[in-house]
């Protein structure tokens, strides 16, 4: 079952993947190197098909430099149908340490030209009760005609109600120079109800790709 989700996952993801690139949207790539992991991620949030669906996709890495690192690995995807005034409903898969799921979800998306929200709720359908809430705050005021600020702020909580499986939060704070963002950053991360528990300071820079 784990193996034929991951297919499914995996090959949603790569049909969207054309249809956002071949409307040249554009999708930040960051990389974040701090005190304790070098990271990667990138989210592409996307209507597609004549704006009529939308496709959802978070990818993070997470490489500790130890001799013996705990690398964290993150693909989550959905494929939704609009309901209008930024609302859509779908389904989609997820991939991470120790295997796959698939999940139904909702999504309201709001975006202008300095404010991006997005909220993101799920349900997980593999037999077993799960619920998780993702959010994505991004904040670009203009300081002048070459810069802009950046402020992100990136939120997880994954629960079966009666404990908190997994969660994270994401800061990052800098500037925006045309398509290149940097700055400051700091991750916060939870697994098994604050069982373990890591954080990582350092800096990051971000590249919009189109």
């Amino acid at each position: 079952m784990k193996k034929n989700t991951t297919y499914i996952i995996l090959i949603i993801a790569l049909l969207c993947w054309n249809k956002t690139t071949a409307q040249q949207a554009p999708v930040p790539v960051e990389i974040f190197a701090g005190h304790r992991a070098l990271s990667y991620q990138h989210v592409i949030n996307k209507n597609i098909f004549e704006d009529r669906f939308n496709f959802f996709n978070i990818t993070s890495f997470d490489a500790e430099y130890k001799e013996e690192p705990r690398n964290v690995y993150l693909i989550s995807s959905m494929f939704s149908y609009n309901i209008g005034k930024g609302f859509s409903a779908g389904v989609g898969g997820e991939i991470q340490r120790p295997g796959a799921f698939v999940y139904v979800g909702a999504q309201y998306s709001h975006a202008t030209e300095q404010l991006l929200l997005v909220l993101f709720p799920s349900v997980n359908l593999n037999g077993y009760q799960q619920y998780s809430q993702f959010a994505l705050l991004e904040y670009r005021p203009k300081i002048n005609e070459n810069y802009k600020g950046y402020f992100k702020m990136q939120c997880l909580v994954t629960t079966d109600f009666h404990n908190y499986d997994r969660g994270y939060q994401q800061f990052r704070l800098g500037l925006q120079r045309e398509n290149i963002q940097f700055g400051l950053a700091t991750n916060f991360d939870q697994f098994n109800s604050n069982a373990i528990t890591t954080n990582n300071f350092g800096v990051f820079i971000r590249t919009l790709f189109f």
